[in-house]
């Protein structure tokens, strides 16, 4: 038997028992271990949303840190063109979450989660951010199989009707989008 500060004698339990505290403290390490699993899927699961404007953000930058020299004025539509970008990642995270809770809501692709789900079909960055959320959501094999009957591959990278008279680049819609000033 040990001795603590106050004389009294240390009472040793049978081989694998816990004390209430060693209880406690292993019950909120567990808590905060499930808190942060949350985080760090969380963390992924928003990177898989919004990898496609990050992505071309990431190179409009490059682009523009490379031309500076030759082309000042291309060098700085670029960087705007980043900062646009910048703002429709965190419209494509904001979409995912509401498509995201829409889909748990419902409980699978149908009904209102489908609208929701279909609206975000027309471009490439909306696509994926959909299909991530359907992913964290549980319905990722019916997202994919949904989107490819729409008859979209993965390189169908531009907005439908991009090179028309009808292209989503001329429309103040697509652009309140891009900048997060709709839903």
């Amino acid at each position: 038997m040990g001795e603590i500060g106050n004389g009294r004698a240390l009472q040793a339990g049978p081989p694998g028992a816990y004390s209430h505290c060693s209880f406690m403290r292993r019950q909120r390490s567990l808590r905060a271990m499930q808190i942060l699993l949350r985080l760090v899927r969380y963390q992924i699961w928003s990177l898989r949303a919004t990898w496609p404007p990050l992505l071309l953000c990431l190179t409009a930058l490059s682009l523009a840190w490379l031309s500076a020299p030759v082309l000042p004025v291309g060098s700085v539509l670029l960087a705007t063109g980043a900062a646009i970008l910048v703002f429709d990642a965190a419209a494509r995270l904001r979409q995912a979450e509401l498509i995201r809770a829409e889909i748990e809501h419902i409980g699978c692709l149908d009904g209102s989660a489908l609208s929701v789900f279909r609206q975000a079909r027309a471009s490439w960055c909306s696509r994926r951010a959909a299909l991530a959320a359907a992913s964290a959501a549980g319905q990722g094999n019916a997202a994919r199989q949904l989107v490819a009957k729409w008859g979209y591959r993965p390189w169908h990278v531009f907005p439908d009707h991009a090179f028309s008279a009808r292209s989503p680049f001329l429309r103040a819609g697509f652009w309140k989008s891009v900048l997060g000033m709709r839903q």
